[in-house]
């Protein structure tokens, strides 16, 4: 993290022989002392979604398993630059907007085929069209400007963005390429529906192209998915000895219905890997290590997670113009925000290992969080005084009404595989009845929840199905902590409050153009500065009403090696699959 990618600029030209070799400091394992082979156990609290990689919504994902560690380009953990990955060869052009990238000729399919720079400019294509709803769509856009790109040859490409940013090579890093002869062929014969049909969950994974270490060999719904090794991942990706990448043969995961079962798993030893979110959890694990019912490690507390749950009201409910009245006033936005105990849910539902969250920066960037931000912390007496002033007055059951007798009642929904979320909402609701508001709790499928969410349109039309819903976000950079356009833009895919795409409050736009400049602000110390800025609105409107970041906790069996060394074995560098490793670099030892 040191220079980052500050150092845009200065490096004009940086060069890796092919194949790309791991450094041998970011695993505590010797590739002399390895095993290769076995198969990794591990649980899935959802059915995913789909295999299609343009479609799928939400973590974890079938597409992000296969896609592996990174793309073009990949961080060092070590010195926190960016790197080349699938790439050989990245030069920089001298204003810091043009990256052109020469591939590793080893590259392949999992079919066999090469993979060439038309896989990644048909990628991009299909990213950049509207229609197909591609999480990183906003990812191609600075302002009203667009991204570029330019093939240059068979192993080579140009990608040129509209300003020198600092989020730049960050934006690259999450570009992994798609096979241009199944997706690229099918969006220039079909467009943007033709895209979105492929690879549903009825596609038979054989026909499956991946560029990554494993591929999906058979999913039973409901029941588990197991991946196998591409054969050809191997060719290019190597440990420090040489020796071809993944150790391991296989990955299984078995579908459970929700963290209980995933506890119940891994206590009874059918699983390797997992992350208790709660000291009771961290308890049943260290006690059955103790009386030799497991072996198991665990690392307790190790830092607040990048991740955080969120809480927010729908601006776009047309069918009830009195409830989008209410969730459009910022006073009520306060006053919810101030029924929130964070307190209480650190405590009953986190047994005390939590932190805080008040805005979009996670509590891990604590050097990030701006001054004063807690300003509508939990005060129900003041919740009660802003209510009064937007006109509730309690009727005689002692619960709120506006003026024509309307009671103050709200559904508050969540993933129903989500034990965590389930617990913070009914003390929401719990906190919200005692000054006279009604909030109903409703558990879902996450699939149907995202589909619930999710829809965009004109801001005066648009109708979502929802009152308030709690759900989560995770992931994100260290360079501008305070978040990506996804999350600040006026309709952007992680826009929770706004799914339209024009914004409804001056405040709304006063972010996103905060955030268009914090990208430009190479001087750390601005960026800061802007940060808090945005931090400020935040805190004060309140579209996400942020409550808790999880302390992170990993556990895992005794058998699986490869362990980031000490001083990386941070929620930062941790994986959302494969905890306090690469699953490149992860092997196991069976005894």
């Amino acid at each position: 993290m040191k220079k980052s990618i500050v150092l845009m600029a200065a490096l004009m030209s940086t060069s890796f022989a092919a194949p790309y070799v791991w450094s041998a400091n970011v695993t505590t394992s010797k590739p002399s002392e390895v095993k290769t082979g076995g198969t990794l156990r591990m649980v899935q609290l959802k059915d995913f979604d789909t295999y299609n990689p343009f479609t799928s919504q939400g973590r974890p994902s079938l597409p992000e398993l296969h896609d592996g560690e990174g793309g073009l380009i990949k961080i060092d953990p070590v010195s926190g630059d960016y790197e080349p990955y699938m790439a050989d060869k990245m030069t920089i052009s001298k204003d810091g907007r043009t990256f052109t990238f020469t591939l590793r000729p080893e590259l392949k399919w999992s079919d066999g085929q090469a993979i060439t720079a038309d896989d990644f400019i048909s990628t991009l294509n299909i990213i950049a069209d509207e229609k197909v709803g591609d999480s990183l769509y906003s990812y191609l856009y600075e302002g009203d400007k667009k991204v570029t790109w330019k093939k240059l040859g068979n192993l080579s490409l140009s990608i040129t963005f509209p300003a020198k940013t600092i989020q730049n090579l960050e934006t690259i890093s999450y570009l992994n390429p798609r096979p241009d002869h199944v997706f690229g062929a099918t969006y220039r014969s079909k467009g943007a529906e033709g895209v979105k049909a492929l690879w549903d969950l009825k596609t038979d994974p054989k026909d499956l192209v991946v560029a990554g270490p494993w591929k999906v060999e058979r999913y039973v719904l409901g029941e588990r998915v197991v991946l196998t090794k591409n054969k050809y991942f191997g060719d290019w990706n190597k440990d420090s000895a040489g020796r071809a990448l993944p150790y391991i043969n296989s990955l299984q995961y078995n579908i459970v219905p929700d963290q209980n079962a995933a506890l119940a798993q891994f206590l009874a030893g059918n699983t390797d890997i997992y992350a208790p979110s709660n000291r009771d959890q961290l308890s049943q694990i260290a006690e059955a290590k103790k009386g030799g019912k497991l072996d198991v490690e665990i690392a307790a507390n190790v830092g607040p997670q990048t991740s955080v749950d969120m809480m927010y009201f729908n601006m776009n409910k047309s069918s009830d113009p009195v409830k989008q009245g209410w969730f459009r006033d910022k006073r009520f936005r306060q006053a919810m925000s101030m029924l929130v105990n964070k307190e209480a849910m650190i405590d009953q539902v986190l047994g005390g290992f939590g932190f805080a969250a008040w805005t979009s920066v996670y509590p891990l960037y604590k050097d990030w969080v701006a001054p004063n931000v807690d300003k509508y912390k939990y005060n129900p007496a003041g919740a009660a005084k802003l209510l009064a002033q937007m006109g509730f007055k309690k009727g005689k059951d002692g619960m709120l009404q506006d003026s024509k007798g309307r009671k103050l009642s709200f559904i508050l929904i969540t993933n129903s595989e989500n034990n965590r979320r389930q617990q913070l909402a009914r003390l929401f609701a719990d906190e919200a009845k005692k000054v006279g508001v009604d909030v109903k709790t409703n558990f879902i499928p996450f699939n149907q929840l995202l589909d619930t969410v999710g829809p965009e349109g004109d801001a005066a039309k648009l109708d979502r199905k929802f009152d308030v819903a709690i759900s989560g976000l995770s992931g994100g950079g260290f360079i501008n902590p305070v978040g990506v356009a996804a999350v600040l833009q006026c309709g952007g895919d992680l826009n929770n409050y706004n799914a339209s795409k024009k914004c409804i409050a001056p405040w709304e736009t006063q972010m996103y153009n905060l955030y268009l400049q914090s990208r430009k602000e190479f001087d750390i110390n601005k960026r800061k500065a802007i940060a808090n800025k945005i931090q400020a609105l935040q805190a004060e409107n309140l579209g996400n009403i942020y409550l808790v970041s999880q302390s992170a906790h990993y556990a895992w069996d005794s058998r699986l090696q490869g362990e980031l060394p000490k001083k990386l074995a941070t929620p930062l560098w941790a994986s959302s699959y494969f905890g306090l490793r690469y699953g490149v670099l992860s092997w196991i030892n069976e005894k």
